[in-house]
């Protein structure tokens, strides 16, 4: 199963969202679970990169897993974020059994 970790500060934006393991929806390569919220974390890091100077991305191919954070916010990079954040929690609706979601306050 695919464990998403969404972390708020204190005044309710969006911090950091830690993604780990494989779904196993499918075999490794069709896995159309582990492409989705890939495709959600690279197209809204892209928006990132050119929006939010202060942020870091790592992706630890072992684990599985990749953290983004943010330290420095604005409008347009919350946005950015709470649409990242919706994005991954309608995949885990309609896949309740591969992704789980899980918000810290």
């Amino acid at each position: 199963m695919t464990s998403v970790n969404v972390t708020y500060r204190p005044n309710g934006t969006v911090r950091e969202i830690y993604v780990s393991g494989h779904s196993n929806y499918g075999e490794a390569g069709t896995d159309i679970v582990c492409s989705a919220v890939s495709t959600a974390m690279y197209v809204s890091l892209g928006l990132i990169e050119k929006t939010c100077p202060k942020h870091s991305f790592k992706v630890d191919n072992e684990k599985a897993s990749m953290r983004l954070v943010i330290d420095e916010t604005n409008d347009f990079t919350e946005t950015i974020m709470v649409n990242l954040v919706s994005t991954l929690s309608g995949i885990s609706k309609d896949y309740a059994k591969y992704l789980q979601i899980k918000y810290t306050k």
